[in-house]
């Protein structure tokens, strides 16, 4: 692909000052703060100008009362000024050789009304007469951890090779801070709302050809251009892969679209069509959206559909079952000299070793377990293990306060012969003691790079979708191996503040 628009769009990631128009300085809360709060979190390098026509400090900061008072060049603005004030807003940044602007506020196109309509098509003309590139309106901008750049300051100052595209700046909040925990990090982050100017076909061909990004996630609710679309999706999903959701399926979903971003929604068979045409992955919900990133980071690709369930419950088991096999995925009866392999010191009462490997007897023995789990990796009818803890099934404290060590047991020390993927299912708890020995257990398995669901459901879904779509690449002529899998875990020191203040929440 040509690398023409990537170069076109690069200024935007890497800006060499910014300034925030129309940031208050009245109220250290109010919404308008969110950004400067967020760049000086991350360390911003370059100049960061405000300006408010009250003038004053922010920060040890000087406000300026206006564009024309600031000494310098700008390159970038983050307009936080009502729609209505949009239009003087481009004329007095190309006088100060501004490049781009992302137009944060709403009030435009997506209200319906004739007003809001005509004011974003002015300033889009402006900005195009003027040679300035808009971003939005009505999104939340860039997050570009390699450039300190940051409409959210708890989110990851650390990078990773995970590209966001988002017509929604809450959806997108959600995503990454949500991703973040469970040690997911990324390379670009926009969220450009009405898509004015810049569209999600830009946003798209640019993280193609970018070096930091190998997997880009889709929040879409329609689209500008679908011959260009569809063009930049036949070159991208060839060498990245390609994660999308789509918003406004429904007819009330639709409406919603129309009045949020003022897109045309589309039909679910259009896109469904879309999707297996190229071979982007489908997905229903952030969530799911964030557990096949996680798959994809963190579980190297099993060689086969085969799994073995250990944990701990006969009903859990069964459960946990039902959703691995009505997903495609098998859950194998073990081999007689496996099961007796693990009889060996494993007492016969309240431990079925089917498959599911009902541990209930023996979970509060970290070595056996660790010691069954090193057996059945080795069983060469396992592509796979899972792991699975439900806390809430248990009213006492005493065996929770011993996750840590059980949900560790055997899957870190195996050596490569025996290695087999693994992964962890820890069903969340709203009991507030439970609920903090959950989240540590979380924050282990995630600074040892394993990927983490919250449901069986969950896993079995994510762990399905990234096995078809290989399976899919496979009978196309590409290569089956993803090649994505992070080798280097998120370690303790990188983990963000919220994943650290987390538990207190």
């Amino acid at each position: 692909m040509s690398n023409s628009n990537n170069e076109s769009l690069e200024f935007l990631f890497h800006p060499r000052s910014i300034a925030l128009a129309g940031i208050t300085t009245a109220n250290p809360e109010h919404w308008t703060r969110t950004f400067l709060n967020g760049l000086l979190e991350f360390g911003f390098e370059s100049p960061i100008y405000l300006v408010n026509p009250k003038g004053g400090e922010i920060e040890g900061l000087k406000v300026y009362p206006s564009f024309q008072d600031i000494p310098d060049a700008i390159d970038y603005v983050i307009s936080l000024v009502p729609a209505r004030a949009a239009p003087s807003l481009v004329k007095e940044s190309a006088d100060k050789g501004v490049k781009a602007i992302h137009f944060c506020t709403a009030g435009f196109s997506e209200t319906g009304e004739d007003e809001g309509i005509r004011l974003e098509a002015e300033v889009v003309a402006l900005c195009r007469k003027l040679g300035i590139r808009a971003i939005g309106p009505n999104c939340m901008g860039i997050y570009c951890p390699k450039s300190h750049m940051s409409f959210g300051p708890v989110f990851p100052k650390e990078s990773g090779p995970v590209g966001v595209i988002s017509q929604s700046g809450g959806n997108v909040n959600y995503l990454v801070r949500q991703a973040a925990l469970r040690g997911v990090r990324f390379s670009k982050v926009i969220s450009y709302g009405n898509a004015g100017d810049l569209n999600e076909s830009d946003f798209l061909q640019y993280l193609a050809a970018d070096a930091d990004t190998r997997i880009i996630a889709m929040y879409i609710e329609g689209i500008r251009d679908g011959k260009r679309f569809r063009q930049v999706l036949e070159e991208v999903t060839k060498e990245k892969v390609v994660i999308l959701l789509k918003g406004g399926l429904t007819e009330g979903g639709a409406r919603a679209v129309a009045g949020h971003t003022a897109a045309m929604a589309g039909s679910e068979a259009t896109w469904n069509s879309l999707c297996k045409q190229f071979g982007m992955i489908r997905v229903d919900t952030l969530d799911e959206l964030t557990d096949v990133l996680v798959t994809l980071l963190f579980m190297p690709l099993p060689k086969g559909r085969n799994a073995v369930l250990v944990g701990g419950g006969g009903g859990a088991s069964v459960l946990i079952t039902d959703e691995f096999e009505k997903r495609g995925l098998r859950v194998p009866q073990l081999p007689q000299e496996i099961i007796s392999q693990i009889r060996e010191f494993t007492p016969p009462a309240g431990n079925i070793l089917r498959n599911p490997v009902d541990y209930s007897q023996t979970m509060i023995y970290p070595e056996r377990l660790s010691k069954t789990i090193d057996i059945v990796s080795r069983w060469e009818g396992t592509d796979f293990l899972v792991k699975f803890m439900r806390t809430g099934q248990s009213p006492q404290l005493g065996g929770i306060q011993g996750m840590l060590d059980i949900v560790k047991a055997g899957v870190f020390e195996k050596d490569g012969a025996s290695s087999k993927p693994v992964a962890i299912v820890l069903e969340p708890s709203i009991i507030v003691e439970e609920a903090k020995y959950i989240f540590q257990s979380l924050q282990e398995c995630v600074s040892l790079g394993l990927p983490v669901y919250y449901s069986f459901a969950s896993a079995a879904n994510a762990i399905n979708l990234v096995l078809s779509y290989s399976e899919d690449r496979a009978r196309h002529g590409y290569s089956r191996d993803l090649g994505f899998c992070l080798t280097t875990p998120v370690a303790k020191a990188a983990q963000t503040d919220e994943v650290r203040s987390g538990a207190k929440e």
